[in-house]
């Protein structure tokens, strides 16, 4: 199957993606990894999202003698921008299936700003296309530290008249994915050391690939890419801002008056931690596949380190309302042990680091104002995001924190 070639993959643009998939920064991704809820009950031959009997008869071509029917299909759990589903066919032979998000039924128009509406389908299909156009680009190259291990890309497909729009196909990345306390709490501290010190020694190797070997450098705009992501989260508060924020246009002045000057180019992965990346099962540690690949783009490398720092919660240290909490428990690094693994790998100079934090503070700090303004106007959120507008102000107060301390 892994031969066989891909449909419909032209290139895409240099489009900015700074601001893609930015949904999914609250959400964990799921394609390619193993389902948490993969009871035989839970598969079906009619799933919404999914035409199954027109897709069957799709693959059968495109992937000849690799697909036997029936062919059912799962929803998978986790991020809520793209979506995922694992499909089954007659022989128990699983691949995954990314598309767009479906679009909101009659019901679903309430007032949300502009800049929040679902994108137009157009958009969407860019979106699948340049997801499966970097995931291709990872599962090919080979960089100075290593691979970049991702989902076996199959096929792209941007006729909707199969599913009713664009997706792509991968095979399915066998391992666990450490979502939960209780899976971390199970690691003695020397397998928590190998998961923490494999899920930052891919980012160093994403980080150390040439951009231009790796069929990217048209990927995404770069000129000026630092002031555009604060120009972008700038924007995302102004179209979410529905009630006073404490701080808030001290922590976006800072930002912009300190922004820092660098030529350093890589491929940013966008939204990179430990709730996107499969490990493998035998080997603690070893990284089988990095998923959630839609907010993917060409910038700075800082700003990936950032994000997954903004995320981090190593043990003994301040509670961290939209932290990864399970990395608080015994063996994981803290915070500047992971940084200064970074910089010893990638040599990269980190004296700005904090900034970088203060960015990604800001940017998930926007992310929460959305879901305090649907919650405002009765919008659906995903559970456990009902009180997201309280964590706003700490957010906020982190950023600030990491401008001053400088982690």
């Amino acid at each position: 199957m892994g031969g066989s070639a891909p449909e419909n993959t032209a290139d895409a643009g240099a489009e900015d993606t700074a601001d893609a998939g930015a949904q999914g920064t609250l959400d964990a991704g799921t394609e390619g990894t193993v389902s948490a809820v993969g009871a035989a009950e839970t598969w079906s031959d009619a799933v919404v999202g999914l035409d199954l009997p027109r897709l069957t008869r799709y693959l059968a071509v495109r992937l000849p003698g690799s697909i036997r029917p029936p062919l059912r299909a799962m929803p998978m759990p986790g991020g809520r921008s793209n979506l995922s589903y694992e499909l089954c066919d007659g022989d128990g032979r699983v691949l995954v299936l990314r598309r767009p998000p479906l679009p909101l039924g009659p019901g679903g128009h309430m007032p949300v700003p502009a800049a929040l509406a679902a994108p137009a389908p157009e958009t969407s299909r860019s979106d699948i296309r340049r997801e499966y156009q970097v995931i291709r680009a990872m599962h090919q190259a080979h960089g100075r530290a290593g691979r970049v291990p991702v989902a076996e890309p199959y096929l792209l497909c941007q006729d909707t008249s199969v599913i009713g729009a664009p997706f792509f196909v991968t095979a399915k990345a066998m391992g666990t994915v450490y979502r939960s306390e209780k899976q971390c709490a199970a690691l003695s501290p020397s397998q928590a050391r190998a998961v923490s010190h494999g899920l930052l020694d891919v980012l160093v190797a994403l980080h150390l690939l040439d951009v231009r070997a790796a069929g990217l450098a048209d990927y995404a705009r770069t000129d000026q890419f630092l002031i555009r992501q604060v120009d972008r989260w700038d924007r995302l508060h102004a179209a979410s801002a529905s009630r006073e924020v404490p701080r808030l246009s001290r922590l976006a002045a800072a930002l912009r008056a300190g922004v820092p000057a660098t030529s350093r180019i890589a491929v940013l992965h966008g939204d990179y931690r430990l709730e996107n990346v499969v490990f493998d099962l035998a080997s603690i540690g070893r990284v089988n596949a990095v998923l959630d690949w839609e907010a993917a783009t060409i910038g700075d490398p800082l700003v990936d380190l950032g994000l997954l720092l903004t995320f981090w919660e190593g043990p003994d240290q301040p509670l961290n309302p939209i932290a990864s909490a399970h990395t608080r428990t015994r063996g994981f690094p803290t915070r500047r042990q992971l940084a200064d693994r970074y910089a010893t790998r990638t040599g990269f100079d980190l004296s700005r680091i904090g900034w970088y934090i203060a960015l990604n503070h800001y940017r998930v700090a926007g992310l929460l104002e959305v879901m305090h303004y649907r919650v405002k106007h009765g919008l659906p959120v995903s559970p456990g995001l009902e009180r997201a507008g309280s964590w706003v102000g700490p957010l906020v107060d982190g950023g600030l924190a990491a401008l001053r301390d400088n982690l």
